[in-house]
């Protein structure tokens, strides 16, 4: 047999060996985490009290950093990237853990002016709206179950929604900026 055609035969099954020892599937599809995340909380899945008729969309876990002037902290967030994801939101979850909230992402990185409400969402929400960078341009109030849509009065790209107040606990303002991951962001 010849060398060559024996060297590449290997080659070739050593390539089959790690894709076979690799992920199955994207762990953003599996509602998984996603880099660089801490783990995803374990009572998570209590706050959500979803109806026994509404089918479950699955929100990965990851985190981005706020740059403060007081310095950085960290939020976990319910990573929102698709269009299931977007539209469901926050739906029928009762809260989030300490420090969280959730992050809405899209398959592309272009202004919107869309608005949120609060149709079956059964707490006030805060909503940050943020430029192409990251850094919050305005706040918004999202009371519970209220179907009115609220909009920033400026183009936006990225939505943050925490509980209501939260961004004040954690004194994070306007003019803060959002460092989200590369991990999360659409291919561009």
């Amino acid at each position: 047999m010849n060398w060559r055609l024996s060297f590449a035969a290997l080659i070739g099954l050593a390539a089959l060996a790690v894709l076979a020892c690799g992920p199955s599937g994207d762990p953003a599809t599996r509602g998984g985490v996603i880099a660089p995340a801490v783990e995803r909380p374990e009572d998570l899945a209590g706050l959500l009290d979803l109806p026994s008729l509404v089918g479950e969309v699955v929100f990965p876990w990851s985190e981005v950093a706020v740059r403060r002037p007081s310095g950085e902290i960290t939020v976990g967030v319910l990573v929102a990237n698709t269009s299931d994801r977007r539209s469901r939101g926050m739906m029928y979850w009762s809260g989030l853990p300490p420090n969280s909230g959730m992050i809405f992402i899209w398959e592309e990185t272009r202004a919107r002016s869309g608005g949120f409400w609060n149709q079956n969402v059964p707490i006030d929400l805060s909503v940050a709206w943020l430029d192409r960078d990251g850094t919050i341009l305005e706040f918004s109030t999202l009371l519970a179950e209220d179907e009115t849509s609220k909009r920033p009065r400026q183009p936006y790209f990225f939505v943050l929604e925490m509980p209501y107040g939260r961004f004040e606990t954690m004194g994070i303002d306007i003019g803060d900026r959002v460092i989200i991951p590369e991990t999360l962001l659409p291919n561009q």
